[in-house]
Order: structure tokens, then sequence, then C-alpha cells
């Protein structure tokens, strides 16, 4: 999406003429946290669904390594987008206390519960840190 072409919806001709400002809403760590809170949320309704369809198509189906694969590359994936979050940057920080909401939270405790299973304990630890910045004890 160019948020430019949306921007020039609006214009006039005259208004045109100005310079272009482009925005790269993927450097911002509100649209890291949404993705990592839809990617677990999403998953957590879907994967059910999915499993079962898989489970009624093809009784020899091995649905327990389907569940594994699928939980590896979403918790995976999620996390990496929160990767890009730096506890010590003070924009980071209050943009995780404004957007940490409920289903935040619930997605955080659902993957640090992930990783505990699989001993990635460093996953955790990180994970730990922006829950603990979101409610500090």
């Amino acid at each position: 999406m160019d948020i430019e072409e949306i921007f020039n919806l609006f214009k006039t001709p005259e208004d045109k003429k100005d310079e272009s400002i482009q925005i790269n809403l993927n450097e911002y760590p509100a649209v890291w946290m949404g993705m990592f809170k839809k990617l677990i949320i999403n998953y957590q309704i879907f994967s059910h669904q999915l499993l079962k369809f898989f489970e009624s198509s093809d009784p020899q189906l091995d649905v327990e390594d389907i569940r594994k694969a699928g939980c590896y590359m979403v918790f995976n994936r999620a996390l990496e987008n929160l990767s890009k979050i730096e506890i010590d940057n003070t924009f980071h920080v209050e943009c995780l206390k404004f957007y940490g909401d409920d289903d935040f939270k619930k997605a955080l405790n659902l993957a640090i519960d992930y990783f505990e299973s699989q001993e990635e304990y460093e996953k955790c630890a990180f994970l730990t840190k922006i829950l603990n910045t979101i409610n500090p004890s």
C-alpha cells in the first residue's frame, strides 16, 4: 500500500506540485505488536478448525506433527516481528504501554508458554521483559 497514492486522491493539482512524503508503516512498534498479536490470536482460533479438517480428510495423517509444525511457524514468525522492539528505546516503551491491551498480553503469555515448552529460555526472557514493561510490578 502506497500512502502517497491515498493522499493524492484528496489533493488539488496545486497541492500535487509539492514534494511527496512516504511513510513506511512497517517501521513502527505498533505495527510489529499488531502483527505479533494477530498471528498468535488468529492461529489459536484457526488451528482448531484446520486440524479437524485434516483429521477428517485423511485418518492416516499425523495431525500432531501438523500441529507442532504450525505452532513452530506461527510462534517464531510472531516473535520475529516483536524482536524489532528495543526495550531501552523510549518510543518503543511508550508504544508497548499504549498498545499493550489484554489480547496482546494474552498473546505474550501464549508465546512464553510455547517457548518454555520448547526450552527456548532466551526467547522467554525477551517476551517476559516486554510483558513486565507493560505491567511493571
